[in-house]
């Protein structure tokens, strides 16, 4: 008998090695690329997340850092702080450009800061907006904007500069999404469609960027304490507070840490915290994984990530009933 269970431990050992190398030698290759000396392109580099990664990637060494977005004043005064810890031969560039204006204006922009500083071996596509409400309450144009703004703006800012990485073999095209791309929740509608669109186009691009050697990474940021969510604060329905408590609130260092991070590593998906990173293994699915360990860690603990996630979902859609009896009482 204990012979028989030996011959069947050691068959299932062997199987399961198999298996496991058979993960790992079907991976994308990682890509990494060292900020160092290079040309770092940020939209949405005024403020919060993009200002952070800003001055991250300066103090990873960046030659130049240009940042774009609409408002002229906010960036020259993250210019002037980014500028002060530049060090010798390091740049900052800032550029007054809407995102959500069009491929041409968008490549335009891209196409100046190229000839000022060198051509742009990494792209962070930051820009993003956030209408949250019902879905029969909020503006029926908040749809087609936050589309634009948060998905067909990175689209066009990728198209800009993927002719020149390709010609020079290498770069890195970086996206920032949102825990609302992997889970949406009550009062996103609008928001999520466009951050999960993010996702499906990071996952089609890394495939087709590999072989000229250019990363693609993409990160999902919970609520970030930064001005963005100050203001949304301000008009943020009860169920989307509520639930959002429960991921907590992280400051933009951290964030824009992990985004340096995900592009020296040559990782594909970067998460925040212990709940963001359960999260992003369970929703990679059929997504890229350069990672052997979170793909290790996908094969074995999915099921388990599965059931908290209900947990955590049937939480939700708790407080989602409550928050709607107390309306009804109070009609």
């Amino acid at each position: 008998m204990l012979e028989i269970f030996g011959v069947i431990f050691i068959f299932m050992i062997a199987l399961f090695s198999c298996f496991f190398i058979g993960v790992w030698i079907s991976l994308p290759k990682r890509i990494p690329l060292s900020l160092k000396g290079k040309h770092v392109f940020i939209t949405g580099g005024s403020k919060g997340i993009g200002k952070e990664t800003a001055l991250e990637v300066i103090r990873k060494g960046a030659a130049t850092v240009s940042i774009a977005a609409r408002n002229l004043e906010a960036l020259e005064s993250a210019a002037a702080d980014i500028q002060t810890i530049c060090k010798v031969g390091q740049n900052v560039k800032y550029y007054s450009m809407d995102a959500a204006g069009g491929y041409e204006k968008v490549k335009s922009v891209m196409d100046k800061a190229a000839e000022e500083s060198g051509p742009i071996n990494v792209l962070i596509n930051n820009v993003g907006v956030v209408v949250q409400g019902a879905f029969d309450e909020i503006p029926v144009e908040s749809f087609e904007k936050q589309m634009s703004m948060n998905y067909l703006s990175a689209a066009h800012s990728s198209r800009a500069v993927i002719e020149n990485m390709k010609k020079n073999g290498s770069g890195h095209i970086a996206f920032v999404s949102s825990a609302a791309g992997q889970c949406a929740i009550w009062g996103y509608t609008s928001y999520s469609p466009s951050k999960f669109a993010l996702r499906g186009f990071a996952d089609s691009l890394h495939m087709e960027l590999m072989p000229f050697n250019i990363g693609v990474s993409i990160l999902y940021p919970p609520n970030t304490d930064t001005e963005g969510y100050v203001e949304e604060l301000r008009t943020m329905p009860e169920e989307v507070r509520r639930i959002s408590e429960s991921a907590g609130l992280f400051s933009a260092q951290p964030v824009a840490q992990t985004i340096a991070k995900t592009i020296e590593n040559g990782n594909f998906t970067s998460t925040i915290g212990i709940e963001g990173w359960m999260l992003g293994m369970l929703t990679n699915g059929a997504g890229p994984e350069p990672n052997f360990i979170n793909a290790f860690a996908q094969c074995f603990l999915n099921g388990i990530f599965r059931g908290i996630m209900l947990i955590f979902l049937g939480s939700f859609y708790r407080i989602v009933k409550a928050c709607h009896l107390r309306k009804k009482k109070s009609m």
